[in-house]
């Protein structure tokens, strides 16, 4: 793809997003309470995110980094069908695109990853009372009450549960498939709790296979405060990993992590600390008898303030620093930490734009950092 495409590619974004409303969803279909139609307690909402960016390495890098590449493109669409005043039926799928990839853009993204691929996909019943029960490929209960918190800058995700795993769709850090989820508020607390069914095996490389037998999590957060919460969650796997020469092993993952977060006023402060359990891989040779690393801990956190400008074209900027820190304990030899330093800047109509600077010390050597993301929120 020529740079001059790649640059009608992003006015294209810029233009669209000047062009339409600022909406957190677009709402195709909405209730209409004076109706007595079969389609009248139907809402429907789109929405999503696409998201061009750009990656400079101090080192050996992927062409398609500086180039311009798709940096998590989405599309999301959502369902509720109110059956009473208090209870509903919700469905929602969430659709991953590559946009460069789906338009063949010669050194403009990963020819070893996924065009396009299913993020999220579930349904169930909502009511005002009784919580909200759901099934499907959701959100599991670390990220829903740990990994959300700190998920708030570019290059994260380095020492949180929710990418250092085997695979987030099965290992239930991330996105388990096949999952049961409940979510219900009691006053100052939000509890949750999810059920993880068995998943066929997946590939995970070196002729091996990844099997969930069962899993479960619970967590809660607990407002202290107006502006200060507290979080904790527990999440546990079993799990099974065989060779391709019939040798197997099983591994009961587990996973512990606690947040503190504070919202003064326009500041936004969080930290995180996590316990992992048989829930890293190896950085040494990953048999079957020894896949994961044993025990380790993530922490991170993320202080950012918010200065709202309000002006046509220029809505606020917040500058931030965040830091995070990854070690494996045993005889994995084995750390990463990093800083960051980086601001995003609000400039309306679903427009932002954020620059960050990632200053890396790990034991793999592991480059500093410069990411440029362009956000276009729908």
């Amino acid at each position: 793809m020529s740079k001059l495409k790649s640059s009608i590619l992003i006015g294209g974004v810029v233009l669209s997003a000047l062009s339409a409303a600022a909406h957190a969803e677009i709402v195709v279909l909405d209730k209409n309470p004076q109706s007595d139609s079969l389609l009248a307690p139907l809402s429907l909402q789109v929405g999503g995110s696409i998201r061009p960016e750009w990656i400079f390495n101090n080192g050996p890098e992927p062409g398609y980094y500086k180039n311009g590449h798709d940096g998590g493109t989405r599309f999301r669409f959502g369902a509720d069908y109110k059956l009473t005043q208090d209870t509903s039926v919700i469905g929602y799928y969430e659709w991953g695109v590559d946009l460069a990839h789906a338009l063949d853009w010669d050194g403009h993204y990963n020819t070893d990853g996924k065009r396009d691929y299913q993020r999220q996909s579930y349904a169930g019943i909502k009511d005002d009372r009784y919580g909200t029960l759901t099934y499907g490929h959701q959100w599991g209960i670390y990220y829903s009450v740990i990994g959300v918190k700190s998920d708030v800058w570019d290059n994260d995700g380095h020492a949180g549960a929710t990418g250092i795993g085997v695979n987030g769709d099965f290992d239930g850090a991330n996105r388990p498939k096949n999952s049961i989820k409940y979510t219900n508020d009691f006053g100052p607390v939000k509890l949750y709790a999810n059920y993880l069914l068995p998943e066929d095996e997946t590939w995970i490389g070196n002729n091996q296979t990844y099997r969930r037998n069962n899993g479960g999590g619970l967590g809660l957060d607990y407002n202290l405060t107006k502006t200060l919460t507290f979080s904790a969650a527990y999440s546990e796997t079993d799990a099974t990993i065989k060779d391709n020469a019939f040798n197997k092993k099983d591994y009961h993952q587990q996973i512990s992590g606690t947040a503190l977060t504070w919202q003064p006023n326009n500041w936004y402060i969080v930290g995180t600390a996590s316990y992992y359990k048989d829930f890293v891989p190896s950085t040494r040779e990953n048999t079957v008898s020894h896949y994961f690393a044993g025990s380790g801990y993530g922490l991170e956190s993320f202080v950012g303030y918010t200065f709202n400008i309000d002006k046509p074209f220029l809505k606020s900027i917040q500058p931030y620093v965040a830091a995070d820190s990854l070690r494996l304990k045993g005889d994995e030899d084995f750390h990463a930490n990093h800083v960051y330093l980086g601001a995003g800047t609000t400039i309306g109509y679903g427009l932002s734009v954020y620059v960050e600077r990632t200053l890396a010390n790990s034991s793999d050597g592991e480059p500093d950092s410069t990411w440029v993301t362009v956000f276009y929120d729908f």
